[in-house]
């Protein structure tokens, strides 16, 4: 039975990420600025909030399969709608569906997998799901509009294929939430807590996918020119970004205490890495600059996740993960920040900027880690 959940978490994956690949076809074909294409990146970004939010209390009162399975049916529409699509604003409705409906599959349908899992091994089922499709579909349409006709349909239709025969399968799976748990009426002190925890995730938690973004989306549109099949590329790009970022998950313990820390450090070393391929016009050395804001991506994004696993209790974690997931996806502004600013500065000095700000919130991250070690060593003397 989990198996069908975790074709399912892949199939959302896919279709989350794939549309990374098409964005030079978006260029090319139908003459999109940068800016334009930053804004059809990040609007997933805004329609994945309210679902991150709210699906996951959502799933609590009526159930895992409840959400996920007609979330899994509007990500369909919105990757039917993406492909019959050739206008801008229909494009960015189909991405703000896709971004809802992603939410409401993400939260529920790995708690889901997790239930499904007596064995314990579910938090990681569900996070290699995802993952996997999130690699696996920028690589394989990108290689359809490269190679293939109709390069802004295609994949979609093979998407939508994907997730609903997906779901089919999905259908049989029975629910696994318990009855509604009953309002928590006890002081709100703890959840005080919660909420400066999340706001010490300031500083790093949006270059988790801000990192992701510099190979995803701003490197490969920028030398796009310098090789001969700009859309395969772009997607090899990608899988590598994203493969750094799931192969860093399981070192995690062994890159020191604060592996948070050095995921920014490695990012700010990717992002200047990255400033020099464009100055020199190298796409080759993009790939290096992949491996490092993939392992900064990775480091970040799992740091954070396990840092709310062991401080949050288990009454506010679901809550707790929804908003750090968001603040996660704050990076997927960056390639529109990045098209508005290089029109002015040029796109080395913007990706030196970049750098130089990653650099900033390291050491504003490291100072407020400090102080909160310092605070809580005062509270237990």
């Amino acid at each position: 039975m989990r198996r069908r959940v975790e074709l399912l978490l892949f199939s959302a994956g896919w279709g989350a990420n794939h549309f990374s690949a098409l964005l030079i076809v978006y260029r090319r074909a139908l003459g999109f600025t940068a800016s334009q294409l930053g804004l059809l990146f990040g609007a997933y970004a805004l329609g994945l909030v309210p679902g991150l939010i709210f699906a996951g209390r959502e799933s609590d009162a009526r159930g895992r399969r409840a959400l996920v399975l007609p979330a899994s049916l509007a990500a369909a529409c919105a990757s039917s709608l993406l492909g019959s699509s050739q206008g801008f604003a229909t494009l960015i409705a189909g991405r703000l569906l896709y971004g809802l409906a992603m939410g409401a599959i993400m939260s529920p349908g790995s708690v889901w997998l997790q239930e499904l899992s007596p064995d314990g091994r579910g938090p990681r089922r569900a996070t290699l799901a995802l993952s996997a499709g999130f690699g696996v579909g920028p690589l394989i349409s990108g290689a359809l509009a490269e190679f293939a006709p109709h390069p802004t349909m295609l994949p979609y239709a093979l998407h939508t294929a994907l997730i609903i025969g997906s779901w089919l399968g999905a259908r049989s799976v029975p629910e696994t939430a318990q009855k509604k748990r009953p309002i928590d009426l006890r002081p709100r002190a703890r959840n005080l807590a919660t909420v400066r925890l999340l706001l010490r995730q300031l500083p790093v938690a949006p270059w988790a996918f801000g990192l992701a973004a510099v190979t995803l989306v701003i490197l490969p549109g920028i030398l796009r020119a310098q090789v001969a099949r700009p859309v395969l590329y772009s997607a090899c790009v990608i899988a590598v970004t994203l493969a750094a970022g799931v192969a860093m998950q399981p070192l995690l313990g062994r890159v020191g205490r604060r592996p948070d820390l050095v995921g920014l450090g490695l990012g700010a070393l990717g992002v200047v890495l990255g400033a020099y391929a464009v100055g020199v016009r190298s796409p080759s050395l993009v790939f290096v600059v992949a491996v490092l804001v993939g392992c900064g991506y990775g480091l970040v994004m799992t740091s954070g996740l396990r840092e709310i696993a062991e401080r949050v209790e288990a009454r506010e974690r679901g809550s707790a993960v929804g908003v750090y997931y968001v603040l996660t996806y704050v990076g997927f502004a960056l390639p529109f920040v990045h098209a508005l600013v290089a029109k002015s500065w040029g796109d080395v000095a913007t990706l030196e900027a970049t750098s130089v700000t990653v650099g900033l919130c390291l050491a504003l991250r490291a100072l407020i880690s400090r102080g909160g070690q310092v605070a809580d060593g005062a509270r237990r003397d």
